[in-house]
Formats: structure tokens, C-alpha cells, sequence
């Protein structure tokens, strides 16, 4: 077994036996300093010794690497420190691995038989045991005991009860093993082995041992995952992660960097100013469009007199957002549209992709870890695993295979219907380059969609990694199609603007990058809400509360920032990597269906469309209304059926051209409601159907054929007189229905209401302002937090306390039906309600008063080779120093930022460079490096149509 260089191997004195058995033959020179058995007992001490042997070998100059065999020994081997050359060290708990041959094969054992007391010819001749066994003797404090020395001391009885206290462990144990490594006197061990598990009433077993792992710690060169080689200068520490030994250089040997920043050239002033751009020098005229849920709103805003020129709100057809788009449109003055030069649009269009599943088929072709399959783990269809792995590190440890990737995207296309791919691969977060060749064969296969994970995140989940980039290539029809028409919107109003699209994060891109990536378009409405909210207050700490017709989205402002959701929002019960704004969102708003069940009133989450919107449209509900009034006494004590279905214009031209989708039930339904509204047992009735829960009208309103309606906020607000719209007699018909069921007075029912849906907006004022410190579902798990809540927010109402909650920080309030309720709800939190001008078309202005940020990051991490690496950028990159490391990053960085600038829509080339280091304090009272990220930033104004490349 040649070992060259050099090895000198320190061990526990355990491995004497079969270290020697193995060194025999061996032509290279080796060292050897075996330890006494039974320093794991004390890790401190095997620490400090194996410390000193280290220092020694490497001192001497003879030497060309150190093998330890030793375990983690109780974690008595961390904090050793490599010296000139490198270190070799298992990494398992204990030496019975080591005796077994794999961490694996010790786990197997232990599953099978956990109260296993192991013994081994080495063990035996050191007269020591493993971690966590003990002698026939005692320890108390640092003294070993016999029994007859207890005897001699304290007589029989004393030691008999000493005896049986210190040994009670034997009960911990159910079989005795010896494991024969082919060494030693293995008759003699395993004639003790039997006697023990005798003495103590326990199985006895023979088990061969595997000298594999300890002679391959010898040779080891490479960290692998039973084996750490730890670099000159690196120091070993506990991995909790991995459950095993990891290593990192001390922070004096990474020249440490604090939270530094630095600019290109192009801002070498560094001011604020420069990178933070408060207004559009070469804009002056811009419009934002904000196509929400229940409204789309349209503004004309002038950048060098900062106001709202003209503003309109239209209802959005949420089955074609054009139409929205085109109504908000049409009511703004022509000649001011003209002078547009540039369309900036937030959109729900992407959240309600993923949550409704639409989109077109994509095949997913992934590259997991090691090759292993991943069937499952994935829930998607159709999945191919492919060739190619990259490991953890960024070096490539198989290559792609061309032919593989083609065979694989053409079967797809003609098997499944896949017009789309997505792509991603472990660790293409550090190393793309697979992705990125993937994509390039899959494009000049197919001429087909294609989206990389490390596109869309940097982080490492690479399973998450693939949901999002699945839920890209999937909805990108969608955006398209929004973009496209809107783009034909404008040629139709002669406007030769570009347009711009908000993102997640409050930022904006280009249309043309919106098309690729339109994930990062989730959640872009609430983000076009807080930007609007800063615009419009400048505040820079406030909450800000977005009431639409659906949701009431929540955001903590402080110091002129939002916090982003780093690693990614969940939407539709997904999680993906898209960065977005931490908003909390609920289902309240001015469309919010009430409620009444067991005696309780709740308004939402479920969204419907107001019976005042219904009584204005063409179709007449009045059959509908008299139907639920006639059964009123039926409904007493829930409210659950007081709604009402109607077809939407939608639904009654897939009833006249006989959608083939739809089954005979469904088209039942669309026959009945193309006569008039219907309530919903009426429906069931009319239908065939035995109950009103059978009724099959999941896909109907999923594709929005019909439209169900019922008692909202906006009904109140309508029958209140503060709000007046549509038709108030729909609204207090139900109404009377809602309060016989109730048995409540009409009159005093509109207020008790109407008081429930401000305290309940106070709730989510309170649970967003706790949110950083107390997971808000603890308010609503926990019964004494409900009774203070309520208590809180209901002080009048007679309870045993009177509790005031005071927010120190005001309340800004944009969003139609904000100014109905948010000055109530901020006046019981005791704190300021601001609604600014034009807090109802608030998102809007935040669209077109956005900037385009453009961020790309990599990480610097120690080699395990020594050196340090840097990840996220395609190619394997290593250097000698992190000095050196650091400014390939930033050179690469600010290029790849300038080019995604230009393509996202901006001219900004002041790149601000951010460093900022991972460091750990180690039990042993070491700092190591873990890693450096490095990030380049554009902040910038986009561009203004003359400066455009193109028409639109």
C-alpha cells in the first residue's frame, strides 16, 4: 500500500493492533504516534494532545500529509488546526466505525441493535472502550475505583450500593459484540465478550470488521463524505448540519471584510442620490396601470412636477384583464395620453396563474445530487433525471450528455404536448454551467421556452429551484399574452411608450425580460402598493394597509425599506425562490363575503361579487332574492346558502357554442343561470341535484364562467349611503334575509357588521406589527390571546378589561375601501390613519414611480482543497487567496449587472459593490471563515421612450 508522500498518522492507542498489520509492506515511509485509549473521555484533553502531536509532525518538516484516527470522540476533535501541510480525518462519531469499515455500516448496527456493547482486539489490549461504555470499574471525579477498593475502604454494603448506583448503565445494554478485524488475540476478546454478556444477562454476537475506511484514511487527498481532508491553516469544527466534522480557515487567514460598498467609476461620487433615483430626468410624462383583483387603475403622472395628472378606475374582467385595462384607459383625457413616454404595469395575472394552475405544459429536466433518482420528491409530470453533476463546490464531476438531452426534449414534445422546459441541476446555483448548456441544446432542438433555476434564484434548494422554474415556463403564455395586447393598446392610442412591469420586490423590468422571467411578477401588486404608499406619504416608517375588493395586504415600512423575503414567497401553496416584499395578506376586503355560522359573524376570506353590483347588471336577481326570503326560516342560525350563482358573459358563450370541456352536469348549470340568478338551493333544485354541495361548480368558477354572489362590505357601504355605485335594493334585500337568519335588526345589524370588519382590520394591523417577534398564528392558536384580542379591540363591550393597544407608528391607507374603515381601525390602536391624495389609485403611482433594480450576487468559500473558490458564476473559478478570489467576483459581477441593467430596461451603469462575511465562533473559542457574499447592485430610472430601442 504505497503512501506518497509521507504520512504520519496519530491515533488512539485502540488501533495499535490493526494500524500495525496494515502498515506492514508498506514501501513509502510512514510515522506513527499512538495516543492512550480512553482520551474520549476527556475531549478537552485529546484535543490538546493530538493538538501536540500535530504541531510536532509538521514542525519536522519529514512529512507530506497527517491521518487522525480518531471519530467526532465528543466532539474532541474539532478545533484542531492544521499546520503546513494537511490533515485526513474521519468523519464519524466514534472509533466502531472506524472497526466496521463506513459510518453507514455503524448506523445499520445501531438501528438494529442500539443497546450494542462493542469490543475489539485493540480495545481489549489498551484495556479501554468505546465513547460512552464503561469499565467494571468507577470514576468518581477524574479517580478510578474498584470494587475491592471500595471494599477495603467502606466495607461490603457501601461498596455493594456504590457498585450498583455507577453501573447501572449494564441495563442501557442488550448485547455484547465482537467485532474481529482479523488481528490480535481474537480468541482471547471474544472468551471475554462471552462472559461478559453472561454476567450481565445479555445476547452475545460476533461481528467481522472492515479495515476499509481506516486504510483508506491513509491514502485520502480529496474530502469526500466519510473522509475530511483539512487544508494548511484550516481548523476542524462541528458540523451540526452533517452531524460530523467540517473545516474553515480562522478569519485572520481570510482578511476578514466588514460591510463594505464601492461604486464604479461611472458613481465614483458614491452619493445616495446617485443610486437611489427619486425622479426620471429623462421622462416627464408616464402612466401606471395597476390591474388588480376587483379594480384596474390608470394614472397620468408628470415626474418633474411630481403630481397625478388625471387618474380612473375600471373593474377588472378577471378572465381578460384587457378589458380593465382598456375601460380605465378610455376615461383618461387623449391628449395627455399622447404625451406618455413610458407605461409602467403591476398585475395580479401571475399570483392567479399559479394559484389556479393554468399555463401551458412544460417538461422538467433535472440533475440531482451524486445521480441519485428523485422520483417523488418532485411533484411534477413530465420529469426526466439526466447526466451531468456538479457538486456542491462548483467542479463538475460528469459531463452533460447532448445526444441524452435531445432524445429526451423531442420524446416529451411528442408524448406529453410540452411546448415549454424548465431546467435545473444540484448546485446550479454555484456553478450554472450545465444549466446553461442544457438550455442551449434544448433551444436548438426544439426552438422551444426554456428557463434555468439559476435564472430565477441563487439559493441552493435545487428541488424548490425547479418548482419555480416550472411555474415560469409555465405561466409565460399568460404574460405574454397581457403584454401583447396592452402593447397593441397603445399603437391603437398612437402612445410609442415601453412598457415596464413591477416585480415582486417593488422594482421594476422591461417587458421584453417580464416575457422571460414572469414569476418575478408575483405579488407584484402589493408591491406596487407599498411603493405608492412611500411615493405618496414619504414616510419612511409607517404601516402600510392595502384594502382592494379582495385582500387587505400589510406591510411594515421602516427606514424608507420593506424587508424582502429572501428566500422566496409562497403562493397558492407553492414555495418558490422569487424574491418578494414581506407582506402579510388576508382575505378582507370591500368584496369580502359575510358570514354567519353558530351564532357568529365572519366577514371573508372567500371573495364574491356584491348583490348591489348584481342588481345593476342586465340580468334581474329579484327571483333569486325572493326564493331566499320565502325560505328564510329554513337558513335560521347559518347563512351558508345565502348566495347567489350568476353566468358571466363568458359562461354565455361557452353555453352557446357548447364548450366540449365541460361535462352534462356543468352544462346543466350554465343552462339554468342563462335564464336568470339563481340562489344556490334553488340551483340544486332546478339541476337534478340532491344538495347544493353536489352542485359541480369548481371548474365553472375557476374559469370564470359563472360568478357567485352574496352579502359583502360593499353592500353595507352602499345601504349606509357613504358609497353609491350600483343598486342599493339588491343590497338591502339580502340584507333583511341576513338579519332574519341572524335575528337581528336590519338597521343594528349593518353596524355590528360594519364594527366586526374594522376590528377585525385592526387584528391584522396588530398581528403584522408582531409578526418579527411572535408567529401570528400563535394570536389565533392560543385562547387567551384570542379573549385579550378581542377584549382589545371590542373595548365597549362590557368585558372584565379595559385594554388600550397603542401603535406608535401611523398607518397609511391606499386602496378603494381603506377610507371607509381604516381611520376607525387605526383609532382604536391609537395611532394616526393617512390617507394621502390619491390613496385610491395608490398602486398605480407606485407602478410608474418605481426604479429598476438589478441585483446578482456569488458567494467566496473556502476549497476543501485549499485555497478558496468562488460560486454562483458560471465555471469552476479557484483561487490562493480570498484577496484574490474577491476581485475576480466583483469584476464578473459588475459586468454581468451593466448587462442585465440594459436588458431589464435601464441605462444605470453605477454598479454599488456590497461584501459581507459568514463568520462562526466556534466552541473552542475559534472565528472561522464560512463564507463571503459579494453583490453587485444597478439602481437606475428606466428608460424614456426616445431612448428606447424600437417601437413598441
Amino acid at each position: 500500500m504505497p503512501t506518497d508522500p509521507p504520512t504520519f498518522i496519530i491515533a488512539c492507542g485502540v488501533f495499535r493492533i490493526d494500524l500495525t498489520a496494515l502498515l506492514t509492506g508498506v514501501e513509502s515511509p510512514c510515522g506513527t504516534c499512538f495516543l492512550p485509549g480512553g482520551l474520549h473521555e476527556n475531549p478537552t484533553a485529546l484535543r490538546e494532545q493530538v493538538q501536540q502531536a500535530i504541531d510536532e509532525a509538521s514542525r519536522s518538516g519529514r512529512w507530506g500529509r497527517i491521518a487522525i484516527a480518531y471519530g467526532l470522540c465528543g466532539r474532541g476533535t474539532a478545533g484542531l488546526q492544521a499546520r503546513g501541510i494537511p490533515l485526513a480525518i474521519p468523519r464519524v462519531p466514534d472509533c466502531i466505525a472506524l472497526f466496521l469499515g463506513s459510518r453507514e455500516r455503524y448506523q445499520r448496527e445501531f438501528k438494529a441493535c442500539p443497546g450494542t456493547y462493542y469490543l475489539s482486539a485493540g480495545w481489549h489490549e489498551e484495556k479501554s472502550q468505546p465513547l460512552r461504555q464503561r469499565h467494571a470499574e468507577i470514576h468518581i471525579g477524574e479517580q478510578r475505583h474498584t470494587y475491592a477498593d471500595l471494599v477495603d475502604r467502606y466495607g461490603e454494603a457501601a461498596a455493594k450500593e456504590t457498585f450498583k448506583f455507577f453501573n447501572s448503565w449494564r441495563g442501557n445494554y442488550k448485547r455484547a459484540a465482537f467485532i474481529d478485524t482479523g488481528h490480535g488475540a481474537a480468541d482471547r476478546v471474544a472468551a471475554y465478550g462471552r462472559e461478559m454478556a453472561a454476567t450481565n444477562g445479555w445476547a452475545y454476537e460476533e461481528i467481522p470488521g472492515d479495515l476499509d475506511l481506516l486504510r483508506r484514511l491513509l491514502l485520502a487527498e480529496a474530502t469526500d463524505r466519510e473522509i475530511l481532508v483539512v487544508p494548511p491553516g484550516q481548523i476542524t469544527h462541528y458540523d451540526p448540519l452533517s452531524g460530523g466534522l467540517a473545516a474553515h480557515p480562522p478569519v485572520a487567514a481570510a482578511e476578514m471584510a466588514t460591510r463594505t460598498a464601492s461604486t464604479s467609476p461611472a458613481a465614483a461620487d458614491g452619493s445616495e442620490a446617485a443610486r437611489l433615483p427619486s425622479a426620471k430626468p429623462h421622462i416627464r410624462t408616464g402612466l401606471g396601470i395597476d390591474a388588480g383583483g376587483t379594480y384596474t387603475d390608470a394614472v397620468i403622472y408628470d415626474f418633474a412636477d411630481q403630481r397625478v395628472l388625471a387618474k380612473n378606475k375600471a373593474l377588472t374582467t378577471r378572465w381578460n384583464f384587457m378589458r380593465g385595462i382598456d375601460a380605465a384607459l378610455d376615461a383618461l383625457p387623449e391628449a395627455l395620453l399622447q404625451r406618455t413616454e413610458l407605461v409602467s404595469v403591476s398585475t395580479t395575472l401571475a399570483t392567479n396563474a399559479v394559484v389556479e394552475g393554468e399555463g401551458q405544459s412544460v417538461g422538467l429536466l433535472v440533475m440531482p445530487p451524486y445521480g441519485l433518482p428523485i422520483d417523488g420528491e418532485i411533484g411534477h409530470q413530465p420529469m426526466a433525471v439526466i447526466k451531468g453533476q456538479i457538486d456542491i463546490s462548483g467542479e463538475v464531476r460528469s459531463p452533460v450528455d447532448p445526444d441524452q438531452i435531445r432524445r429526451v426534449a423531442r420524446q416529451m414534445m411528442g408524448s406529453h404536448g410540452v411546448s415549454a422546459f424548465a431546467v435545473s441541476g444540484y448546485a446550479g446555483s454555484v456553478n450554472p454551467e450545465h444549466e446553461m448548456a442544457v438550455k442551449a441544446l434544448i433551444e436548438a432542438e426544439t426552438g422551444c421556452f426554456v428557463t434555468c433555476g439559476h435564472e430565477l434564484s441563487r439559493l441552493l434548494n435545487f428541488k424548490t429551484r425547479a418548482q419555480t422554474a416550472v411555474l415560469n415556463a409555465r405561466i409565460v403564455p399568460r404574460l405574454v399574452e397581457l403584454l401583447g395586447n396592452l402593447q397593441a393598446a397603445l399603437r391603437r392610442r398612437a402612445i410609442p411608450a415601453p412598457i415596464m412591469v413591477v416585480k415582486g420586490d417593488g422594482s421594476l423590468m422591461s417587458c421584453e425580460l417580464a416575457m422571460q422571467r414572469p414569476v418575478e411578477t408575483i405579488l407584484s401588486g402589493p408591491a406596487a402598493s407599498v411603493a405608492g404608499a412611500r411615493f405618496l406619504t414619504d414616510l419612511d416608517d409607517a404601516l402600510v394597509v392595502d384594502m382592494g375588493g379582495t385582500t387587505t395586504d400589510t406591510a411594515l415600512l421602516e427606514a424608507g425599506r420593506v424587508r424582502v423575503s429572501e428566500q422566496g414567497a409562497t403562493v397558492g401553496g407553492i414555495h418558490t425562490h422569487v424574491r418578494a416584499l414581506d407582506i402579510r395578506t388576508a382575505g378582507l376586503g370591500g368584496d369580502s363575503l359575510i358570514g354567519f355560522e353558530k351564532g357568529l359573524f365572519q366577514i371573508g376570506p372567500r371573495r364574491v361579487a356584491p348583490l348591489c353590483w348584481l342588481g345593476a347588471q342586465p340580468v334581474d336577481p329579484q327571483a333569486a332574492l325572493a326564493y331566499l326570503k320565502s325560505r328564510s326560516g329554513a337558513y335560521r342560525g347559518s347563512a351558508h346558502a345565502l348566495q347567489i350563482l350568476t353566468v358571466t358573459e363568458r359562461g354565455q358563450q361557452a353555453a352557446l357554442r357548447g364548450d366540449d370541456a365541460l361535462g352534462d352536469a356543468e352544462r346543466a348549470v350554465l343552462t339554468c343561470l342563462r335564464e336568470r340568478p339563481h340562489a344556490l338551493d334553488e340551483l340544486a333544485q332546478r339541476a337534478g341535484t340532491l344538495h347544493a354541495a353536489l352542485l359541480p361548480l369548481k371548474r365553472l368558477e375557476e374559469r370564470f364562467l359563472i360568478q357567485r354572489c352574496g352579502l359583502t362590505p360593499t353592500d353595507l357601504l352602499h345601504i349606509r349611503g357613504e358609497f353609491r355605485r350600483w343598486d342599493t335594493g339588491s343590497a338591502e334585500k339580502m340584507l333583511a334575509v341576513m338579519a332574519a337568519v341572524s335575528g337581528t335588526d336590519p338597521e343594528a345589524l349593518v353596524d355590528r357588521l360594519l364594527d366586526t370588519l374594522v376590528q377585525d382590520l385592526a387584528g391584522e394591523l396588530i398581528k403584522k406589527r408582531l409578526s418579527d417577534t411572535v408567529p401570528t398564528a400563535l394570536l389565533s392558536d392560543c385562547a387567551a390571546c384570542r379573549a385579550l384580542l378581542g377584549q382589545m379591540l371590542a373595548p365597549d363591550n362590557g368585558g372584565p378589561f379595559a385594554i388600550r393597544f397603542q401603535i406608535r407608528t401611523p398607518v397609511v391607507g391606499i386602496g378603494a375601501p381603506t377610507g371607509h374603515f381604516l381611520p376607525l381601525a387605526a383609532e382604536l390602536l391609537g395611532t394616526e390613519a393617512i390617507l394621502p391624495d390619491h390613496w385610491e389609485v395608490a398602486n398605480a403611482v407606485g407602478a410608474i414611480t418605481s426604479p429598476v433594480i438589478v441585483t446578482i450576487e456569488a458567494q467566496i468559500k473556502p476549497d476543501p482543497r485549499g485555497g478558496f473558490a468562488v460560486q454562483g458564476l458560471a465555471g469552476d473559478h479557484r483561487f490562493p487567496s480570498v484577496a484574490e478570489a474577491q476581485e475576480y467576483a466583483q469584476r464578473a459581477l459588475r459586468e454581468a449587472a451593466g448587462a442585465l441593467a440594459r436588458r431589464a430596461g435601464t441605462e444605470a451603469d453605477a454598479v454599488r459593490l456590497v461584501s459581507e462575511d459568514q463568520v462562526a465562533r466556534t466552541a473552542t473559542g475559534f472565528d472561522l471563515f464560512i463564507s463571503r457574499n459579494v453583490a453587485a447592485q444597478i439602481i437606475g430610472v428606466p428608460l424614456s421612450g426616445s431612448m428606447a430601442e424600437g417601437p413598441v
